[in-house]
C-alpha cells in the first residue's frame, strides 16, 4: 500500500514538473514572438495579446484548480453573471474608456505617427511647387485609401497657370460679380499649382453614395499628408461656391459627381518652417473623441 502511494507520489510530481516546463516553453516562445513583434516595430493589438496570452500561461503553470474547485467557481460565476444580469436589466450603466494601462504607442518616435500629429494647413504658400510625375507618385500612394469595394470613387484635376484664371471667371459668374476690364479674382492665384478633388460615386447595391463620399474625401485627407510628408506646403479650400453650376461646368462634373474643393500647393516659406520649430500649440484632447457604447 505505501508503495503504491509512494509511486502516485512520484507520478503527480512528474506530471507537475512537465506541466510548469512546457508552460515555461510555451511562455519562452511567447516572450521571443512579442519581442520580435516589438523589434521589428508593430506594437499594436497583436503584441498586446500575445502579452495577455503569456500571462495566462504563467497563471495556469502556477496553480492546476481541482475538479470540485473548477466546479465550486463555475456556480459561482454563474451566480454571479445571473445577478449582474438582472442588475444591468433594471438599471443599465454605460462605462467609458479604460485608460489604466499604460499606451505602447510613441507619436514622436514613430515618424508616421509624428507627421500626422505635426501636420499644418499652409495658407500661403512659396511658387516653387511638385511637377505632375511627381504628384503621379502621390496619387499613386494615396490609392490604398480605405475603399470599400475597391470602386476608387475619386479623382483629381490639375490647375495651373491659366486655368487658374478660368476658375477664378467661373467664380465670379457664380457670385453675380462683374468686374472692370483687366481686374481678375485673385483668390485662385494664391497658388501655383491646385489640384480639384472630384467625388465620383457609382452605382452599387452594397456602397451607398455617402459612403463612396467619405471615401473620396479620405482620399484627399491622405494627400495632404502625403505632401506635407514630402515636404510641400497645401490648403484645402471650398465655400459656398463650390457646386455651383458656373464651377462645376468648368471641372466638367457630371450630375452624379461632387466637387470637394480645391488643394492650394507649394513650397512651405521659412518664416512658416520657422514657426513650426517653436510652435507650441497643443493637439485637442483626444478624450473627447473617444467613448463607449
Amino acid at each position: 500500500m505505501g508503495s503504491r502511494k509512494k509511486d502516485k507520489c512520484k507520478k503527480s510530481k512528474h506530471k507537475d514538473r512537465k506541466r510548469s516546463k512546457d508552460a515555461g516553453d510555451a511562455c519562452e516562445v511567447t516572450k521571443g514572438r512579442v519581442r520580435a513583434h516589438f523589434l521589428d516595430g508593430n506594437t499594436g493589438p497583436w503584441a498586446k495579446s500575445l502579452a495577455a496570452q503569456e500571462s495566462q500561461n504563467i497563471q495556469g503553470a502556477r496553480a492546476e484548480p481541482s475538479p470540485r474547485d473548477r466546479a465550486e467557481t463555475n456556480s459561482t460565476e454563474a451566480t454571479a453573471a445571473s445577478a449582474t444580469d438582472r442588475t444591468a436589466t433594471v438599471t443599465p450603466t454605460r462605462r467609458g474608456p479604460d485608460y489604466s494601462a499604460p499606451s505602447s504607442i510613441d507619436i514622436v518616435a514613430d515618424p508616421v505617427l509624428h507627421a500626422l500629429s505635426t501636420r499644418r494647413s499652409i495658407s500661403k504658400v512659396d511658387p516653387e511647387t511638385p511637377n505632375d510625375s511627381d504628384l503621379l507618385e502621390i496619387i499613386r500612394s494615396i490609392s490604398s485609401v480605405a475603399d470599400h469595394k475597391s470602386l476608387h470613387p475619386w479623382r483629381f484635376l490639375i490647375i495651373r497657370g491659366n486655368d487658374r484664371n478660368r476658375l477664378g471667371d467661373a467664380l465670379d459668374e457664380a457670385a453675380g460679380v462683374v468686374r472692370k476690364p483687366g481686374e481678375t479674382n485673385t483668390k485662385p492665384l494664391r497658388a501655383e499649382l491646385l489640384l480639384a478633388l472630384v467625388s465620383s460615386p457609382v452605382e452599387h447595391d452594397k456602397v451607398p453614395e455617402w459612403e463612396q463620399h467619405v471615401t473620396a474625401a479620405g482620399a484627399g485627407h491622405l494627400l495632404e499628408l502625403a505632401l506635407w510628408q514630402a515636404g510641400w506646403g497645401v490648403m484645402w479650400r471650398s465655400g459656398t461656391l463650390t457646386n455651383t453650376e458656373p464651377v462645376r461646368r468648368l471641372h466638367r462634373l457630371t450630375d452624379h459627381e461632387l466637387l470637394m474643393g480645391w488643394f492650394y500647393i507649394g513650397a512651405v516659406p521659412e518664416r512658416y518652417r520657422q514657426r513650426l520649430t517653436t510652435s507650441t500649440r497643443p493637439l485637442p484632447k483626444p478624450e473627447q473623441f473617444l467613448d463607449t457604447l
